[in-house]
């Protein structure tokens, strides 16, 4: 679930991620999809949650990672994670430092490589992206929370989508997109902006119903 810390690999390896789509369950496709929707219309109304999510996928994810060396290892980040997201409850806003954090320094070298500038200087935007978006989540808590977990949902949507297209595509659409959009990150960072865009427009008018609803209700 926390895809906020895949961002850079995302953008960086994903045309090459088509080539081992068929590999991977369509369920995952479908679930992507559905719980990116959730998180792009109610990152408002429900990113506490979201954010505790993120803090024990973070735990599974290095799990994940140190699996690789030992079970026991992969066991204990995993409980590591469950914990934590428990933990973390009381302190959101710590919480959401850590999320602002990797999720400014993956979307600063994704944008670097998205206009194709030196990698060997991509530290630079990852430095100036843990920098802003992770002090930001202490002083602008509740709208940089909504904005990080409604881009984590428009990223969703674009994997889960893209894994639809090349398992069910026709040949024809499957090489137009991989032409146009997969090959060609701008069109790539375009859509995923224009999603989270959406979404927030969407968030915004549930506001605007939801105080309509209150004020009818107090008169």
């Amino acid at each position: 679930m926390l895809l906020t810390i895949t961002i850079q690999h995302f953008a960086a390896h994903y045309a090459a991620m088509l080539q081992s789509w068929s590999e991977l369950f369509w369920i995952w496709d479908i679930a992507l999809i559905c719980i990116g929707l959730v998180f792009l219309c109610s990152a408002r109304r429900s990113y506490r949650a979201f954010i505790m999510a993120n803090c024990a996928a973070l735990g599974w994810y290095l799990a994940m990672f140190l699996a690789h060396w030992s079970w026991i290892a992969g066991a204990t980040a995993a409980l590591i994670g469950t914990v934590l997201g428990v933990l973390l409850v009381p302190m959101l806003r710590l919480a959401l430092f850590v999320l602002g954090a990797i999720a400014g320094g993956a979307a600063g070298v994704a944008l670097w490589h998205v206009f194709k500038q030196p990698p060997d200087y991509r530290w630079v935007p990852a430095i100036l992206g843990v920098i802003v978006l992770g002090v930001a989540g202490l002083y602008i808590f509740e709208a940089c929370a909504v904005i990080i977990c409604t881009l984590e949902g428009a990223v969703m949507i674009v994997i889960g989508s893209t894994g639809m297209i090349m398992r069910y595509g026709t040949a024809n659409l499957r090489d137009q997109f991989i032409a146009h959009v997969a090959k060609q990150p701008v069109n790539l960072m375009a859509i995923i902006i224009g999603l989270c865009c959406l979404g927030i427009l969407v968030q915004l008018a549930w506001a605007a119903h939801d105080k309509e609803k209150e004020k009818n209700a107090s008169d």
